[in-house]
């Protein structure tokens, strides 16, 4: 009796944690971008959503991984999955407009690259029900990557190299993107994070690496903490 009751307050206590969902971009069946080097953008949000879990359970807090599996191919099915979550962060990584790709040759196949463009970059949606939280912490993550060394991206605010995507902050590279369905209906505040450009072939190797995304992952636990996620 007394064993049971000594592992339901462990389990209790394990749970007790603030809990902050983390969803990871893409699936297996639609893996988003392809990197310069021929990896798929899902092998990059997965993994990195496991280091930023684990720096967030350093913390004391609670993560819920969302389409770690990869099967998760339904956008609409994945915020109901964040039921109790006090934050709703998308991991995901970017890539440029087709036209803007230049062909290498890499272990004997012809891959895409787009060197010219690099950096984070922090989308939040007006539509979703907590506007003014959802952009005052992705600003705050957004500062922490640039205090950790990352630069934000600025190319999605041009209607030519990107898609002319208006500010939200731009000194900590954020913008605002409405109609995104995670961030929309999303029931906390919620924000998607492109942690980095894989089309760049310098940038990727740099996120590939553990130390680079243990960086972000520190850097989204501190963003999260100065936005009062975080207790």
């Amino acid at each position: 009796m007394k064993r049971s009751i000594l592992i339901t307050a462990l389990l209790l206590a394990a749970c007790s944690g603030t809990r902050i969902a983390v969803d990871v971009g893409h699936s297996k069946l639609h893996p988003g971008a392809t990197s310069s080097r021929g990896v798929s953008e899902f092998e990059f949000n997965s993994t990195l959503a496991r280091v930023v879990a684990q720096e967030l359970r350093r913390e004391g807090a609670t993560p819920i991984l969302i389409g770690i599996d990869g099967k998760m191919d339904d956008l609409h099915a994945r915020t109901p999955h964040a039921k109790g979550a006090k934050f709703y962060l998308s991991i995901h990584h970017d890539s440029s407009k087709d036209e803007y790709f230049s062909t290498w040759e890499w272990h004997g196949k012809k891959e895409n690259y787009a060197d010219q463009f690099s950096g984070f970059s922090l989308f939040v949606s007006r539509k979703n029900p907590y506007p003014e939280k959802s952009l005052e912490c992705a600003s705050a993550i957004g500062a922490r990557l640039m205090k950790a060394g990352f630069a934000p991206s600025t190319y999605h605010a041009d209607k030519v190299l990107g898609e002319g995507r208006e500010w939200a902050d731009e000194k900590h590279g954020v913008y605002w993107f409405d109609n995104l369905v995670v961030l929309k209906t999303a029931t906390q505040p919620a924000a998607l994070l492109e942690a980095g450009v894989i089309v760049n072939r310098k940038e990727e190797k740099m996120l590939s690496t553990d130390e680079t995304r243990r960086k972000i992952a520190s850097a989204v636990r501190a963003g999260l903490f100065d936005c009062k996620i975080l207790p």
